[in-house]
């Protein structure tokens, strides 16, 4: 038996983290012959007046962890129970024992073993006698197959500094692929597949998933921007929930933004009695809304404020579903509001329910935007009136951009177009595929980016179609270093000698700067 200690104990009074813990205990015998190691942290005793025999185990046999030991702390309330080696442990007992009888002697793999094993274990007493150093807690023979436990991972009878990976690279093609023998590590056991109440991560079988990531199909993949977080909506936005709202992708409900979500105000009940009251909020703590991507009831915006000039809080809003409707009829109201631009250069539906814009004075674009390919019920109103004046708008510069398509804009930048005229770069409209600062066409209008690994210029996706290699080339891949296999010659990854194991320096045949 072995302690891992990857989870520790600690005391407030103490300074050391504790494995093992025995406190306030009538027991009069512990009883732990089998326990062999315990890899991370101390073992302490306190106020156990019975329990004697623990003195006399020798803990440099067990304890492995760096600054690891034995506390012991007893207050003298009651006279406490010695336990003497001699006439206590039985007479086959080598050292130290657990309790009365032979089988509670303490069992020896460290402390008598040859300097040759370097503080690791052994089988016998004599240089040739060491277990191998991926064992903890003893062993029966000098390999990696005869530990009674594993230091790190246990696979298939055979101890392991890592269970073998998911992915192995593949010289011939020049790629990573799916290792068949690969295996995830689940706890200190390597599994061909996780227990069906974990999850998959990065050769590992896990709770939950990190924070960047989320569960699909029992494995945790990487979001495509913030992971999912659905949220509540709520009757009106204020300075006491709007921060609630960080983070958050989806929202089950509605979102309302009128004049008191800015001034603040006091609730009043149906009986006349006085609720919270909220304070002021300035316009810009709702960028609490900038990861939202999804509403599924309706947006209503009736609020004036002199610093309110956009709806840029919603630039990353995609949908919203009309499953709730305001004045009984719409999913976007925007009246009587400060807004100059709406800013909500993301939106591409708007599932039911009509669009009404109305009596924004200084609310420029809106006119522009072609609402029937946001709109997808054709049942329904798109009501514009009374918004700002287009020569108004014209003379302050409030316009689409040149790059923008007859769809409109939601404002006056490259990126806030509905369509592109020319090409689309990364959601900016661009008026070509600009090759000499590292972009390519990649057809369907569109620009992208050279792979990163690309020095200059490329002539399409991936690490495979680069000019020039940033750091260093792999066949006919650039990529940010070369392989285990292989070794740096100029900027060309080389293949190691075939005796080579755990990577070279060179292409020779020993053991140095060169091979």
């Amino acid at each position: 038996m072995i302690i891992r200690g990857r989870n520790l104990f600690k005391l407030n009074v103490r300074d050391e983290d504790f494995a093992l813990m025995v406190t306030l205990s009538n027991i009069f015998n512990l009883e732990l012959p089998s326990l062999r190691d315990i890899l991370t942290g101390s073992v302490g005793f306190y106020y156990n007046y019975n329990l004697c025999h623990v003195r006399t185990i020798k803990w440099d046999e067990i304890l492995t962890g760096p600054d690891a030991k034995p506390v012991y702390v007893y207050n003298f309330t009651y006279p406490e129970r010695h336990c003497e080696f001699k006439s206590t442990c039985d007479e086959s007992c080598e050292a130290g024992c657990w309790g009365e009888g032979p089988h509670n002697c303490q069992n020896f793999s460290k402390i008598n073993c040859s300097p040759q094993c370097h503080q690791g274990r052994c089988f016998g007493p004599n240089p040739r006698e060491c277990c191998h150093l991926f064992c903890a807690g003893g062993c029966t023979g000098p390999t990696q197959a005869d530990c009674l436990a594993c230091r790190n991972f246990y696979d298939n009878g055979v101890c392991k500094q890592e269970c073998p990976p998911m992915m192995r690279y593949n010289p011939a093609s020049y790629s990573w692929e799916s290792n068949p023998n690969g295996k995830y590590a689940y706890g200190a056991t390597c599994v061909k597949n996780c227990p069906d109440h974990l999850l998959r991560d990065s050769g590992a079988c896990v709770r939950t998933c990190p924070a960047n990531k989320k569960a699909e199909n029992h494995e945790c993949v990487p979001c495509d921007g913030p992971c999912p977080k659905n949220c509540q909506g709520v009757d009106v936005v204020h300075a006491n929930n709007i921060d609630s709202f960080k983070g958050c992708t989806i929202i089950e409900g509605s979102i309302t933004i009128l004049d008191t979500s800015f001034d603040g105000y006091q609730e009043v009940y149906q009986n006349f009695t006085f609720g919270p009251k909220y304070p002021r909020m300035h316009p810009s703590r709702l960028e609490a809304f900038s990861s939202l991507k999804e509403v599924t009831g309706y947006v209503s915006i009736q609020a004036l404020h002199p610093e309110f000039k956009n709806l840029s809080c919603f630039r990353n809003l995609e949908i919203i579903g009309g499953r709730q409707l305001t004045e009984y009829f719409a999913a976007l109201y925007i009246v009587k509001t400060s807004l100059e631009s709406l800013g909500m250069r993301s939106l591409k539906k708007i599932s039911s329910g009509s669009i009404a814009i109305l009596e924004n004075d200084d609310l420029c674009f809106a006119n522009t935007i072609n609402w029937k390919k946001i709109r997808k019920s054709g049942s329904h109103s798109i009501l514009l009136q009374s918004n700002g004046n287009e020569t108004i708008c014209q003379a302050r510069n409030l316009k689409c951009h040149p790059q923008c398509s007859t769809d409109g804009c939601w404002g006056p930048a490259p990126n806030e177009c509905l369509s592109c005229k020319a090409y689309n770069l990364n959601d900016t409209c661009v008026a070509k595929c600009d090759t000499l600062n590292g972009m390519y066409d990649a057809g369907n209008k569109v620009c992208k980016y050279c792979h990163e690994e690309c020095l200059g210029l490329c002539f399409g996706p991936g690490n495979g179609n680069c000019s020039a290699c940033r750091n260093v080339r792999d066949g006919p891949y650039c990529v940010s270093k070369c392989p285990e296999t292989k070794y740096r010659d100029g900027g060309i990854c080389k293949q190691c000698h075939g005796n080579c194991a755990g990577g070279c320096y060179g292409p020779e045949n020993n053991i140095g700067p060169n091979g």
